[in-house]
């Protein structure tokens, strides 16, 4: 009976320890603090067996603390040739530590990755939604993947997401002793250490007790401000093709020899066709645009995630036949159709989006880079091309691409280059309204503006759409109630720089609002600003990624016998960011209203933020001020 009752309490021990392990107060309050989850515990490990042949271990157990946290909670694992999952198993506490459910692989959903814009994709995900109905609640997971390749190893981000805490993480690469490793670290708590076990050398990385931080406005991204460690073997294989790379040039000399070898051949007879194109033409800068213009309508995007782990672009032949292919198989079609012309162009890796990342200067990785885009090289004019756009304007790049480097693969090797760059002074919005406003309020007349630099894309998209959609798209630009588009015209103007113009003829109903003899009427009417919110206390440095000038020249014509009973009055504002300025003045029987506002892409001091949020709200209130009137 002693014995009996003693393993009874053994168990009982065991059970109130393995609750209390995963019990939600049991996280340190400095932790729950801003969270939306916490990462309890995160273990990752690598090994490295031979150049095709790494597996992935890896057990993490995370606690839900809100709502918010349910994105975190969503557990999804790719596959394709050369990754395939070998386990998945998985428990589900509830904010006491008392186990809810188990699950298995049999559990996850399968799908294909492909999305609305691709057509072919050869990698799969499985997807399981653990989400509760409450709160908190704690994940448990364990699983093991294979890989049939050596080259990408999953990099170690621990405190990449603002509001995600994590109690500990670890990460660690098992090589054999006579593999170099290649590693990139960043922003670490404590340096990693390296320990040789018999044949195998073995890397590990921790951090613990990370706080969640709260959201900041205008913050660098955590690609710069995060913890980061990427590894690379120096000697690797990739779907059975051998390398080695030391940095940005040999891998560019593997890339040249594997990944894009032998793909730029063409038909005589599109060679004949380029050459026919060419013939009158002077310049090579001439000749580019019109293979760029041809190629643009021959071809269109369709995105292909097969082939060698999506890296690899389908030979020029294809794409010439068939009319459609992914950004490198255009890319390298494009370059294909420049070879017949005898203009060098280089194939251009690159991390697109609308937030400017680099790929790692001084560390070759496959990794870096979701996107290709194409470079001609000319004498002093740099030219960049988006191969993805029947529209886009020829050397337009636009924010998906704009100042940040690439990898370039040229013939010498692999080249860092940097993408065109736009400053606030390129990227102008300028816009003159002539308008004129009536007895009641309602105002009539015409709306002109020019956008170039980044804001070139602002409209751009009406261009080729049929008038219904044009003005179902204005609607929603300009956001002003009753407001009708009698005309609508656009003209790309390429001098002296590239511009896309719009010209509108309009009229908006009950803008001035009249009371018997007294009318009010608003003259920033096109473009007002919003204030940013107010942070106390702020951590992070200001980070204004692109910079942009706002031009508005609003001149309405009022009816007679109004009399101004207010007295407008002009406003000027500087801070490091950025300057605005505003002025309204009465002038034969007009009101005529410029505004300015200029902000600067930079980084500043955190404590810089306050007079920024203070420019900001005084825009805000400026741009909606109104002016009364009353008829004499």
């Amino acid at each position: 009976m002693k014995k009996f009752i003693l393993i009874a309490c053994l168990f009982l021990s065991v059970a109130q320890q393995a609750s209390a392990q995963y019990e939600a107060s049991s996280i340190p309050k400095e932790l729950r603090s801003h969270a939306a989850a916490t990462i309890r515990e995160d273990i990752r490990t690598y090994v490295i067996k031979g150049p095709d042949d790494m597996t992935q271990t890896g057990t993490q157990i995370m606690t839900i603390h809100n709502a918010k946290g349910d994105a975190y909670a969503d557990q999804v694992f790719g596959y394709d040739k050369s990754r395939q999952i070998k386990s998945i198993k998985g428990e589900i506490y509830d904010g006491d530590g008392k186990l809810i459910k188990k699950f298995t692989m049999k559990d996850f959903k399968d799908y294909s990755a492909s999305d609305e814009v691709t057509m072919f994709s050869s990698s799969r995900l499985k997807h399981y939604d653990p989400k509760q109905n409450s709160y908190p609640y704690t994940i448990k997971l364990d699983y093991e993947t294979k890989h049939n390749q050596s080259l990408i190893i999953g990099s170690w981000n621990p405190n990449y997401t603002v509001d995600v805490s994590v109690e500990k993480s670890s990460y660690q690469i098992v090589t054999p002793s006579d593999l170099t490793l290649r590693i990139l670290t960043k922003n670490l708590q404590s340096p990693g250490k390296v320990e040789e076990q018999g044949k195998q050398k073995i890397y590990t990385w921790e951090a613990k007790n990370i706080p969640a931080s709260r959201s900041e406005p205008f913050s660098p991204i955590r690609q710069i401000t995060g913890m980061h460690v990427m590894a690379v073997p120096e000697a690797f294989s990739y779907y059975k093709y051998d390398g080695s790379a030391t940095d940005w040039k040999s891998f560019g000399n593997w890339m040249n020899a594997t990944l894009l070898k032998d793909k730029r051949k063409l038909a005589p007879a599109t060679i004949a066709k380029v050459q026919e194109l060419c013939k009158d033409l002077k310049t090579d800068r001439e000749k580019a645009k019109a293979i760029y213009e041809y190629m643009q309508k021959k071809t269109r995007y369709i995105s292909i995630q097969i082939g060698i782990g999506g890296q690899e672009p389908f030979p020029a032949t294809d794409v010439d036949r068939l009319g459609y292919g992914d950004c490198k198989a255009l890319v390298n079609y494009t370059q294909a159709l420049l070879d017949v012309a005898n203009i060098p162009s280089y194939y251009c890796i690159v991390e697109a989006g609308n937030r400017k990342i680099d790929v790692e200067p001084e560390f070759a990785n496959i990794i870096d880079g979701n996107h290709v885009i194409l470079c001609l090289p000319f004498a002093n004019d740099t030219t960049w091309l988006e191969c993805t756009s029947q529209d886009m304007p020829f050397g337009y790049l636009g924010d998906f691409t704009d100042d940040r480097l690439v990898l370039a693969c040229t013939p010498e090797g692999g080249q860092v280059m940097r993408t065109a760059v736009y400053d606030y002074q390129d990227n102008l919005q300028h816009r003159i309204a002539n308008l004129k406003l009536d007895s009641l309020g309602n105002m009539t007349g015409s709306l002109s503006t020019a956008f170039a630099g980044t804001q070139f894309d602002n409209h751009f998209s009406n261009i080729k759409k049929v008038r219904d959609e044009q003005v179902k798209a204005l609607r929603k630009q300009y956001d002003i109630n009753r407001i009708q588009f009698l005309d609508v015209n656009y003209k790309v103007n390429s001098a002296p720089k590239l511009t896309l113009q719009e010209d509108l003829q309009i009229s908006i109903e009950n803008l001035a609002v009249r009371n018997k003899d007294n009318m009010t009427v608003f003259p920033n009417i096109f473009n007002r600003s919003t204030g940013i919110p107010d942070i106390r206390n702020r951590k992070n440095p200001v980070k204004i990624t692109r910079g942009y000038t706002d031009i508005d020249e609003t001149i309405i014509e009022l009816p007679k016998n109004l009399k101004a009973i207010i007295l407008p009055k002009t406003v000027k504002n500087e801070v490091p960011m950025g300057s605005y300025e505003f002025t309204v003045k009465l002038e034969d029987g007009k009101m005529i209203c410029y505004r300015k506002l200029v902000l600067k892409e930079g980084e500043f001091p955190a404590e810089s933020y306050e007079s920024f949020y203070n420019f900001m709200s005084e825009v805000a209130y400026t741009d909606s001020w109104k002016y009364n009137f009353t008829y004499k």
